[in-house]
C-alpha cells in the first residue's frame, strides 16, 4: 500500500494533464463516430499493419524494407492529406455547421414543408424517383455550377413538373432556397461513402445522405423502386415504415429547431 502511495506522489500529474487527456479523449471518439462505417476505417487499419511491418522490419535489420518504409513514413503528413482530403474537408464542414449555426435550423415555413411533403406522397404513389433539398443556414452555392436555374416560386405543381419522367431534370436534385423559392434543378450531390449502406437504396439515397454529411440540408429522397419516401438531416437517413412517421419526424425536426430559434431570439 505504501509502495503504492509512493508511486503515485512521485508522479508529476498536473490538473491541465487531466483536461489534456480528456480532451483528446472526445477528439479521438468524434472522429471515430464521424468516420464509423466509411472506407476510411479500412485505410487506417491498412496504415497500422505497415507501422507494425516496419516495427518488425527494424527489429529483424531488414536495411532495404527499412529504408522504404522509412521514406514513406517521412512524408506521412502528405500522404495523410492526400488520402484524407475529402474526410478532412467533410469534417471542417460538420464543425463549421455545428459550431457557427449552432446546429440546424430550418428556415422554411411549416406550410412549405407541408406542401412539399404532399407532393412526395404523389411521388411515392405514382412510383416517380425524387430527391429534394432544403436550403438551411449553410449555403448550397458549390452544388449550383452544373445545376439548371429555376428561380421560381414554389409550386406543387411546377415541383411536379421537374420530375415528371419525360422531362430532362428529372435526374439529379431539386434544391429549394431558405426564401423558399424553387432555386435549381439538376443538381449533382455529393455522393455518401457509407460502406453499410442497404442494397435497396441506390445513387439518390447516397447523394442525399452525402449532403447530410456535408452541410445542414434537409433531403427528401422517393424511391422509385420501393415508393418509400426517406429523410436524411445531420448525417443521418430515416425511411418510412409502418414503425416510423416520416412525416412526424420531418415535422418534429421543424417545430425543435424554430422553437430554439424563438427561444435565443427572446
Amino acid at each position: 500500500m505504501n509502495i503504492a502511495l509512493d508511486f503515485f506522489n512521485n508522479l508529476d500529474i498536473r490538473w491541465q494533464d487531466f483536461v489534456d487527456i480528456a480532451v483528446l479523449s472526445y477528439v479521438i471518439y468524434r472522429i471515430l463516430l464521424m468516420l464509423r462505417g466509411t472506407r476510411t476505417i479500412q485505410i487506417l487499419g491498412g496504415l497500422l499493419l505497415v507501422a507494425v511491418f516496419f516495427y518488425a522490419v527494424d527489429i529483424l535489420k531488414m536495411i532495404g524494407s527499412a529504408f522504404v518504409l522509412r521514406n514513406v513514413f517521412s512524408s506521412i503528413v502528405i500522404v495523410l492529406v492526400v488520402l484524407f482530403q475529402a474526410d478532412i474537408r467533410n469534417a471542417l464542414a460538420q464543425i463549421g455547421t455545428k459550431t457557427l449555426f449552432a446546429g440546424a435550423k430550418l428556415r422554411q415555413s411549416a406550410d412549405l414543408i407541408e406542401k412539399v411533403y404532399s407532393v412526395c406522397e404523389y411521388f411515392a404513389q405514382s412510383r416517380i424517383g425524387a430527391l429534394i433539398v432544403l436550403e438551411n443556414e449553410m449555403g448550397l452555392r458549390s452544388y449550383y455550377d452544373e445545376a439548371i436555374k429555376i428561380d421560381a416560386e414554389f409550386s406543387p405543381q411546377l415541383l411536379v413538373s421537374l420530375f415528371n419522367t419525360q422531362s430532362p431534370t428529372h435526374d439529379g436534385a431539386v434544391i429549394i432556397s431558405r426564401e423558399g423559392r424553387i432555386a435549381y434543378a439538376s443538381s449533382i450531390l455529393p455522393l455518401s461513402k457509407e460502406i453499410d449502406f442497404s442494397t435497396n437504396m441506390g445513387t439518390r439515397h447516397r447523394a442525399a445522405l452525402g449532403l447530410s454529411q456535408e452541410s445542414d440540408a434537409l433531403t427528401l429522397v422517393v424511391s422509385e423502386e420501393t415508393g418509400k419516401i426517406s429523410m436524411t438531416f445531420d448525417g443521418d437517413l430515416v425511411t418510412q415504415s409502418a414503425e416510423i412517421s416520416l412525416k412526424a419526424k420531418v415535422q418534429d425536426i421543424f417545430k425543435k429547431t424554430h422553437k430554439s430559434e424563438k427561444l435565443s431570439e427572446a
